[in-house]
This record gives structure tokens, sequence and C-alpha cells, in this order.
């Protein structure tokens, strides 16, 4: 029978697993058995049972310490029932039967100056009900145990447990907020904020200090509860962002991403299957060795299908709007070259050059940072088609793919469609990746909508998850 406990115990592995930690099955009923012979009341015997079947290395057992003391002790130990919580009642009761003259209130007026609040209720119905709402005598008479427990109700009221993704933060505290009664400090607020800036400030102070509260509980949550969750979040959240919009601290993480969606694409396509393929019989060279056996055809002779082998020229536009999408796309390909054909690279901004002897003779992120060093600035495709269809336009057959990545704006300069058309009649096939979304597409200096109707494949890619689905196609396409 599940319980309290064990669920906290179940959800603490699952951070684990989400701080890279590998937890087994076998871990999983080790730790459950080893809590339910300590107990979950003493929490360091818990905590060193758990590390025997949980932290197998220093840098786990310091992930698994800091897990253990975050995640065990974020839900308030104390309540009003507690020996604890009566304790600190008792030590608290004298000051706060002292009368409102022996303490602050929560605007910070001492217990002898006069109190806004209760100066403006005098006048006013909307504070006078203020003052007597429960939570707010809590938080005027400084509480904190009356305080921790209403929380903790509107925390279970809003279901705080579920949160999953940091975007939820806000979500959540609106919620708990709504749920404490919020609403009635900020109309009072709205309603003191011309007439009485005394007393609004003081509303004011109460107000963010319950913020303050309802915040700090859920990034408590937010860290018990999601963190199991967060890592894979983060990878999904990272493969569908726009890659020129990701944060350079979230680089190495997209890149190790990449290499993971790489392995996996080279997995599905890896194994060759071998397929005889015999052609047409060779009548001729049949009947010729069929001569020692008297023209019996013992073995016959097929003429043999001469295949093409396939390549794929890939042309990118390395100019500032365009970059990061031109990086990820060579980055990806050449990732994949134990199962990719041979790749041809091609970089322009405004001259175009080769730059597969880059990627061959220097690591992928030097041979990416020299290419924008020789390529950058401006862009104009008419002229850089021209040096392409100069450098390698004889090469293109039937068993090549041509992928094109760049926006196609090209500051109202001639685009040279013919030479698009000239490659799309060459090539198997002709892919256009464009950065931009479809909206864009003719807008402004965007020849888009014209050069699309000379590709087999135009379409919108900038973000990593749909350059893994086009990959994922070529390779498909070319098997």
């Amino acid at each position: 029978m599940r319980t309290a406990g064990s669920d906290q115990l179940l959800a603490f592995i699952r951070y684990l697993r989400g701080r890279d930690i590998p937890i087994s099955p076998a871990d999983t009923l080790d730790a459950v058995q080893a809590a339910s012979l300590i107990g979950y009341q003493r929490r360091e015997r818990l905590k060193h049972g758990l590390a025997a079947s949980l932290a197998k290395s220093a840098r786990e057992e310091t992930i698994f310490n800091e897990g253990f003391d975050l995640f065990f002790q974020a839900e308030p130990r104390r309540h009003r029932n507690d020996p604890a919580s009566d304790g600190e009642a008792a030590d608290d009761q004298p000051q706060r039967e002292s009368g409102p003259a022996s303490h602050n209130d929560a605007s910070g007026n001492p217990g002898n100056s006069p109190d806004p609040l209760e100066a403006a209720a005098a006048d006013n119905a909307t504070v006078a009900d203020l003052l007597n709402n429960p939570l707010v005598q809590a938080m005027r008479g400084g509480d904190s145990n009356r305080l921790a427990v209403a929380v903790e109700n509107a925390a279970a009221t809003a279901e705080v447990s579920n949160i999953r993704m940091f975007t939820q933060r806000g979500q959540y505290m609106r919620k708990m907020l709504d749920a404490l009664g919020e609403t009635q400090l900020r109309e009072a607020a709205i309603e003191l904020e011309s007439s009485e800036p005394a007393a609004f400030e003081a509303v004011q102070a109460l107000r963010e200090q319950l913020r303050s509260r309802v915040r700090d509980r859920v990034e408590r949550a937010y860290l018990v509860h999601a963190s199991g969750d967060t890592e894979d979040l983060l990878d999904e959240a990272l493969s569908k962002m726009k890659l020129g919009n990701v944060d350079p601290h979230h680089m190495q993480r997209l890149r190790k991403l990449m290499g993971r969606m790489a392995r996996k694409l080279a997995a599905r396509h890896g194994r060759r299957r071998s397929r005889a393929r015999r052609g047409q019989l060779h009548v001729t060279r049949t009947l010729r060795d069929a001569i020692p056996t008297d023209g019996i055809p013992f073995q016959p002779r097929f003429r043999k299908v001469q295949r093409k082998r396939p390549q794929i020229l890939a042309i990118c536009d390395v100019s500032g709007s365009v970059a990061a999408y031109a990086k990820f796309l060579l980055m990806f390909l050449y990732s994949l070259q134990d199962v990719l054909p041979r790749t041809r690279s091609f970089a322009f901004s405004s001259q175009l050059g080769e730059v597969t002897d880059l990627f061959i003779n220097e690591p992928v992120e030097r041979a990416i940072e020299r290419v924008n060093q020789l390529y950058g600035g401006a862009t104009d495709y008419g002229m850089a088609l021209g040096t392409f269809s100069e450098l390698a336009m004889s090469d293109i057959n039937s068993a090549t793919t041509v992928i094109i990545l760049g926006d196609a704006r090209n500051n109202d300069a001639d685009p040279r469609v013919d030479l698009v058309a000239e490659i799309k009649a060459r090539c198997r096939q002709l892919i256009w990746l464009n950065p931009e979304s479809r909206r864009a597409w003719g807008s402004g200096d965007s020849e888009m909508l014209t050069v699309k109707r000379h590709c087999h494949i135009a379409t919108e890619c900038n973000s990593l998850k749909q350059l893994e689905r086009i990959v994922d196609k070529l390779l498909a396409d070319s098997r």
C-alpha cells in the first residue's frame, strides 16, 4: 500500500534521474525496502540508507545530498497543533498579547505611531472589513504559524503539486492568491491609491508580503515536483526553439541534444540491407560462356546495374540573419557522415566558396568559425549561384541532392532564378530550407515565393526538431 512517504520517495527518485543519475528498477526496490525498514521520521538515517542504494559515486553523492535536503524538507514541518509550533506560539504569545502598540505593522510603522490602516478604517468600510480578515490579522500580528497553515491550505486548493514547467509558476501563484483572498487586498489598494496614500502603502506592503510567501511556496513545489521532468522538458523546449534564439549558456546542451538526435538517426538508417539486383539477361555473354558446354547456359550472365554514387551538396547562406541556422545544419550533416552520402559544403554571403576541406581537416566548431570569417557579409544570391554554377554544376546528376539554406532575401538584386531551375533539372531533388516563417515569405526583399516554384521541396526550418525531420526523410530517400 502506497503512503505519502513512498510517493515522496518515488518522486525523489524521478528527480535524481532527471539530474542524470542512473537508477535501475532494482535500485528503486532497494531504496523502497531501505525506507520501509528505517522509516521516514529519522531524516539522517533515511538519508544514509537511501544514499547506499541511489548514490554510487562522489558526483552522484553530491547531487543526492542537495536533492535530499531540498526534497524532504520542502514542506513546512510545523503546524499549529505540533508541539514545536505550540512552543513557538507560546514564545510569541506575550508579544502578540501586548496589543497593537507593541509591534511593527506590515508597512513598518512602529507601534507607538498612528496606524494608517486603523485611521482609514474609521471612515472606510472596505478598510474596516479588511482589518477583520483573519489572513490580514495574521500578517499584521506576525502570526507565522497561522499564515503558514493558510498558505498550505491554498497550495492544496490550487493543486500546486501538479506544477511541471517553469512557466507555470505565475499561473499557480495566481491560483493560490485567489484561494487566499488576495482580491480583497487588491480592491482596497485600488480604492485607497488616490485618497489615502499612507494606507495605500500599508496595503501594498501586505500584498507584497503575501506574494512573497506564495512565490516561495510555488518555487519550492517546482523544485520538488518538476525537477525530475525538467531535463526532458528543457530538451523538448530546446528542440522546438528557433535556433537563432538559443541563449549562449544553452548552446552546449543543444549540441548534446543534436548529438543524441544524430545517433538516433544513425541507428535507424545505418544498417544497409544487401539486395540482389540481377538486371536484364546479357544474352551474348551468356551464349559465349556456354560454348564449352555445347551451348547449354549453365551460368547465365546478367547486365549489371550501374548505380551512380549519391552525394549531397549543401549551400548555406552565412550572412548575419541566418548564420546560426547554417551553423547547425552543417554540424548536423557532418555528425552523420557515417550514414549520409558524400557531402560537399558551400558557404556564401555574396562570394561563394567550397568549405568541404575545412570540415574534413578541422573540428566542426572551428570550421564553422572559419566559414563565418571567410564568407560572412551582405547577401547576393545571384553572384553566389553564379560562382556555384562554375564550381559544381557539372558534378550534379540524377543521384545528387542539393540543399540550399537561406532566407532568399537578396537586397533587391537579381536572384538568378534561372540557375535554381537548372539545378532542379539536373539533380535528384532540390531542397530549400528557409528559417523564416512561411508568413514572411515574399515580404520585403524576399524572393522565396519565386524560387520555391523551382524546388522539389521548400519548407520552413528553424528548429532542431524540424531539422531532424528533414534529415530523417533525406536519409530514408537516399537508401
